[in-house]
Formats: C-alpha cells, sequence, structure tokens
C-alpha cells in the first residue's frame, strides 16, 4: 500500500480514497465551529474521472455479471484529501473479472426513468476491437 496521486492511478486500480463529506450532525454550536470537517473513507475499483460542470472520482463498489454495469460513489475531486493505492490492477483482476473489461472502455450513459435525468455507468468488452488489438 502507498499513497498516489490522482494521475498515477489506472483503470482498475483497487484503492483508498480519504475525503471531506457533507453531514447532519446535531451538537452545540461551537462545535460545528470547532471541527466541521467530517472524514470519510471509501474503497473500490477506480474508474476514472467524469462530469461536466464538476470533475468527479468515480469508484466502482460492486458490478452487475450479467449486465456489466457498476455501482459507483462519485467523489468530486476538490474533496479528496489521500489517495491510497491498495493493489494495482493486474492483480484486482484476477479476482474481479469485470475488470479486464474497464481497462479497455468505460461509459457513461444518460438515460430517461420516470421524467429524471439518471446516469449509469455501463463497462462493456468491445469484442470487435479486441480482436484487432
Amino acid at each position: 500500500m502507498r499513497r498516489v496521486s490522482l494521475g498515477e492511478l489506472r483503470r482498475g486500480d483497487l484503492i483508498m480514497v480519504r475525503w471531506i463529506d457533507a453531514s447532519d450532525v446535531k451538537a452545540p454550536l461551537r462545535e460545528h465551529e470547532a471541527r466541521p470537517e467530517v472524514y470519510v473513507k471509501d474503497w473500490g475499483v477506480y474508474l476514472g474521472v467524469s462530469g461536466r460542470r464538476r470533475r468527479m472520482m468515480l469508484l466502482g463498489k460492486d458490478v452487475v455479471e450479467a449486465q456489466g454495469e457498476w455501482g459507483a460513489t462519485r467523489i468530486p475531486l476538490e474533496l479528496i484529501e489521500e489517495i491510497i493505492l491498495l493493489m494495482p490492477r493486474e492483480e484486482t483482476s484476477k479476482a474481479i473479472g469485470e475488470v479486464l473489461s474497464i481497462t479497455r472502455r468505460v461509459r457513461l450513459r444518460r438515460f430517461q426513468y420516470r421524467n429524471s435525468d439518471w446516469v449509469r455507468l455501463h463497462a462493456r468488452l468491445v469484442e470487435e476491437n479486441a480482436g484487432q488489438a
């Protein structure tokens, strides 16, 4: 395990991210003023950085095997305090086979669901390009 920068990460690396999160806490005003930051540690598979107005790190938490769809935490880059590399993608892919497909391509797809816009992360192996590589 070692501390790394965002630029050193590769899709599929298993990482831990320490970041400042928003929270609701009931406490005396002096406590809110003294320590307003709430630090959180999230770990998962690094899926990349995306976002139009605000750049977010995408951290894969789970994957639906049949569809290759990832559940992900989205962390604003400006709130990240520290990134720890737990396992490089070569080792991670041995335990989580779906990591092999995200090293080739990860797509964010926008779709309509009950009149609300949702963003779904879809990792997909592109077979026609795999044979040409």
